[in-house]
């Protein structure tokens, strides 16, 4: 199961542009490239978690269909 950070964590592992690198994303269970609102759903599970829930699994690690992957 991937790594489940914390909300302080999230933001502490922006690069010095601001963003989060392909590898932090993907130990996190975050697909590439990261849809919208992968942030809040991240802190969601992690927040279910604290209060003793199984969190929902991760999406899984593929692109969504008609996405390009330049990496």
């Amino acid at each position: 199961m991937p790594v489940l950070p914390s909300p302080e964590e999230i933001y502490a592992a922006r690069t010095e542009k601001g963003a989060w690198t392909r590898a932090t994303l993907a130990e996190w269970g975050i697909p590439w490239p990261p849809v919208k609102g992968w942030k809040d759903e991240l802190i969601a599970r992690w927040e279910a978690a604290q209060q003793g829930h199984t969190p929902p699994p991760p999406p899984p690690l593929t692109p969504p269909p008609g996405t390009l992957d330049f990496g």
